[in-house]
């Protein structure tokens, strides 16, 4: 059978001690709580990051995360008086809506000689479909406080691409959110270029 890529074993390690290193350098109560819950009960440290698009690897969501968060900082300038805990808190963390989100299935293809065989795929079985950015802060805030702006970066990561955002209601919103904490956008920017261009 073929199996979806995966980041390599020591990879992987070295991508979840930088990952851990940096959210435990951010001062805010239930650090610990969110790095045990993330670890023991989760699959974020080895999910992939989409089911065939950026990140589509074992491996990848946390590769997506640690991305974003460097990006961040250079999407960030501009912004005035975002803190380092709220880059860190942002770009890592925007995405935990994709925990326990995707499963590995396998289907029958043929291959390039024309021959049937067995390949594994992602796909996704949201056993809490809360949504996406909105799911993301409820997962977050059972662990550790957010500041509005980070709650509003987060909420809104997704840009155009948030089906909420579609709607006459939901368009005004984010743009309010936007105009009020420019760092939404920056995290959109950030996470858009980062599924695009990097991984």
């Amino acid at each position: 059978m073929a199996s979806m890529p995966s980041l390599p074993a020591d990879k992987l390690q070295a991508l979840k001690d930088e990952f851990c290193a940096l959210l435990r350098s951010v001062d805010r109560p239930g650090v610990e709580a969110l790095l045990s819950w993330l670890d023991t009960e989760t699959d974020f440290f080895t999910a992939p990051a989409s089911t065939q698009h950026h990140g589509a690897i074992y491996g990848g969501l946390l590769m997506h995360s640690l991305e974003v968060h460097k990006l961040l900082h250079n999407f960030s300038k501009q912004v005035a008086g975002v803190s380092e805990d709220t880059l860190i808190i942002c770009g890592l963390l925007h995405d935990v809506c994709k925990t326990n989100f995707y499963a590995a299935k396998t289907r029958n293809v043929k291959n390039e000689q024309g021959r049937w065989e067995e390949r594994e795929y992602f796909a996704v079985e949201d056993s809490f479909p809360l949504g996406h950015g909105e799911k993301s802060l409820f997962l977050i805030m059972r662990h550790i406080p957010l500041t509005d702006e980070e709650a509003l970066a987060i909420r809104w990561h997704m840009g155009g691409y948030d089906d909420a955002a579609r709607s006459y209601i939901g368009g005004r919103t984010q743009a309010a959110a936007y105009e009020l904490y420019p760092l939404c956008a920056a995290l959109n920017i950030a996470d858009t270029y980062a599924a695009h261009f990097r991984c």
